[in-house]
């Protein structure tokens, strides 16, 4: 039983690393990607403005 709990403490050791390290990575993005999402609109919205303007 104790092979088994050493396994058991060894494979949650490397999770909650692992866990650690991608929400560190997720923050790190974050506010990157809260700016890129308005830009990459604004950008579609002038290159398709004048697109649209053909039609009218």
């Amino acid at each position: 039983m104790k092979a088994l709990d050493d396994v058991t403490a060894i494979n949650q050791a490397a999770f909650d690393s692992a866990a650690r390290d991608g929400r560190d990575t997720v923050t790190g993005l974050l506010p990157w990607s809260a700016g890129a999402l308005p830009a990459a609109g604004v950008l579609t919205v002038l290159g398709l403005r004048p697109r649209l303007a053909e039609f009218c």
